[in-house]
């Protein structure tokens, strides 16, 4: 019995068609297999589903909007899905639970994620799922956060205007 190649109708031998049917699901030559993984090679993926936030980081998210602070959840900054961002200030807010401190592998994988932020010039601010807990302490977070973040955006505004000033 011969094989043909299911687009081409090329001949193709046992073992193309046995390679080809185990790794493409039909008959292909070898230039059809070329093309196929070509193509699949250049297939657009589908855009990363955004996680869910946790009830920690949407309670965060609620009291810096209460406080007129302009968050974005979820975003994502090329490398990973950040739980909270303000672009505009350059910080980044991750919301941890206590396996980010707890799990080595984790804390390990916090630091490079931070580090890759800080490459492209933001600041990354942990906070423990421990302040985000009651009214009160929320509260508190909430306002130190946008100091911090108001001092960034100062800092920034700064740089901004003595690059200005070195242009002429």
């Amino acid at each position: 019995m011969g094989f043909y190649c299911n687009k081409c109708e090329e001949d193709v031998s046992f073992k193309e068609a046995e390679y080809s049917k185990e790794k493409y699901g039909k008959y292909l030559c070898r230039d059809c297999q070329k093309k196929q993984q070509i193509k699949k090679e250049l297939k657009i993926k589908k855009p990363l589903k955004i996680p869910k936030s946790t009830p920690q980081t949407e309670k965060l998210y609620e009291e810096l909007k209460k406080i007129g602070v302009n968050t974005q959840k979820e975003k994502y900054d090329g490398y990973k899905h950040i739980d909270l961002a303000i672009p505009s200030a350059k910080i980044n807010i991750e919301v941890d639970g206590c396996q980010h401190n707890l799990n080595k592998l984790q804390a390990l994988a916090d630091l490079k994620r931070t580090y890759y932020s800080f490459r492209k010039g933001y600041i990354t601010l942990r906070i423990p799922n421990s302040l985000v807990k009651d009214n009160e302490t929320i509260k508190e977070t909430a306002k130190y956060l946008k100091k911090i973040i108001n001092e960034s955006l100062e800092q920034l505004e700064k740089e901004v205007k003595e690059d200005e000033w070195d242009f002429w």
